[in-house]
């Protein structure tokens, strides 16, 4: 049976999720001119993360509030 939260309250993320954040996290670091592993990517990875977890899950959208972030 397919469950859409973990026992936490949280969205799990499957494969297609995580290229989705992955993607979002790259081209925002593109976008920034920085390194993927700086402190201000791994910022913008867990506000991802965050969001989608709270139920924020269309790619646009997360890749507004990952814009949002300036």
């Amino acid at each position: 049976m397919f469950q859409a939260f973990d026992g936490s309250g949280k969205q799990p993320l499957g494969p297609d999720e995580v290229l989705m954040v992955q993607g979002l996290v790259k081209e925002f670091c593109e976008a920034k001119s920085i390194d993927s592993g700086c402190p201000e990517a791994q910022a913008a990875a867990k506000d991802l993360l965050g969001w989608f977890q709270a139920g924020v899950t269309d790619k646009n959208r997360l890749r507004e509030l990952l814009a949002s972030r300036d």
